[in-house]
């Protein structure tokens, strides 16, 4: 009863923030490439804008990173995620930024569903028919409300994405939510749980879905559940530089069950590592241990 009476409250707030329905004009893809790796090119969601940019070469791979509330294109997670996607691999990174319509938490859940359609109408009328790309070369990286916002884009797109990491989808507001992540959002949808059942979802929601260190709270954070949500994007990004150094990777062991993840009692086979950018066919749950301290992973 508690937890319905939460989530009708969040989205009667969420209603009620959604007077102002997010513009076209106020989604920004902030483009970062080798040639740029510092200071991005701002593009609006047309193809004029992204010729006046310059940098965006099409025979390269499209990794699409969204935020979740209360951030921008200046935070730790756009901070983490194009500076090591760019050390790993030569590609475009578009950093979504669309915090006039997520300032707050409630004002994000509502427009949500519009910035993912928004994205979508970026990627299919300007990126594959403007520049013919192969949507095999898209991949999305999406954190907290970044990551519903992630599956609500590539279903929209034009052909199938290969692949969805969603980095701790936020939980509050999506349990009913129609438009809720979900496993048929792309060829593989790749879910990491850090506050499983407190910020973050917590059954699973993709075909891979890993639970770390039981998956609410990570060590090194105590209780301060804010601090685990952000591990979401440090061990993501740490999983990219381990495939430079060849450093440990995040070595998942298999579960039976969503219960075994969180109590941390899996006993199956250890074939699945999280994030990378290695093509992947497993599917199931999985849990890992993490260290404290980074590097995190443990092989």
């Amino acid at each position: 009863m508690h937890a319905t009476l939460k989530y009708l409250l969040v989205l009667s707030v969420a209603i009620a923030a959604s007077g102002h329905s997010l513009q076209p004009g106020d989604v920004v893809f902030h483009l970062f490439t080798r040639q740029n790796p510092q200071e991005s090119r701002p593009v609006l969601p047309t193809f004029a804008s992204l010729l006046n940019s310059t940098v965006y070469n099409p025979t390269l791979p499209t990794i699409i990173s969204i935020h979740t509330s209360g951030q921008g294109v200046g935070g730790n997670f756009a901070a983490f995620i194009v500076r090591d996607h760019l050390a790993r691999e030569d590609v475009n990174i578009f950093a979504v930024d669309w915090s006039p319509g997520s300032s707050m938490y409630s004002e994000g859940l509502s427009q949500a569903p519009q910035c993912g359609r928004i994205i979508a109408n970026f990627i299919n009328d300007v990126i594959i028919a403007e520049l013919s790309y192969d949507v095999n070369q898209i991949r999305f990286v999406g954190h907290g409300l970044g990551a519903h916002v992630a599956g609500i884009a590539a279903r929209l797109i034009n052909g199938n994405v290969p692949h969805i990491f969603a980095l701790d989808p936020s939980l509050v507001g999506w349990t009913h939510h129609p438009e809720r992540l979900n496993p048929d959002d792309a060829t593989l949808v790749e879910v990491l749980h850090t506050t499983a059942g407190i910020l973050g979802y917590d059954y699973p929601l993709g075909d891979l879905d890993f639970y770390p260190n039981g998956g609410s709270f990570q060590p090194g954070c105590a209780t301060d559940v804010s601090c685990s949500h952000t591990y979401a994007y440090a061990f993501y990004a740490e999983s990219l530089t381990s495939e430079i150094t060849n450093g440990a990777k995040f070595v998942g062991t298999k579960c039976d069950s969503y219960d075994q993840a969180i109590t941390m009692s899996c006993s199956g086979d250890k074939d699945a590592i999280f994030g990378g950018t290695e093509t992947k066919t497993r599917t199931g749950i999985y849990t890992f241990s993490t260290n404290i301290f980074p590097p995190f992973a443990q092989g």
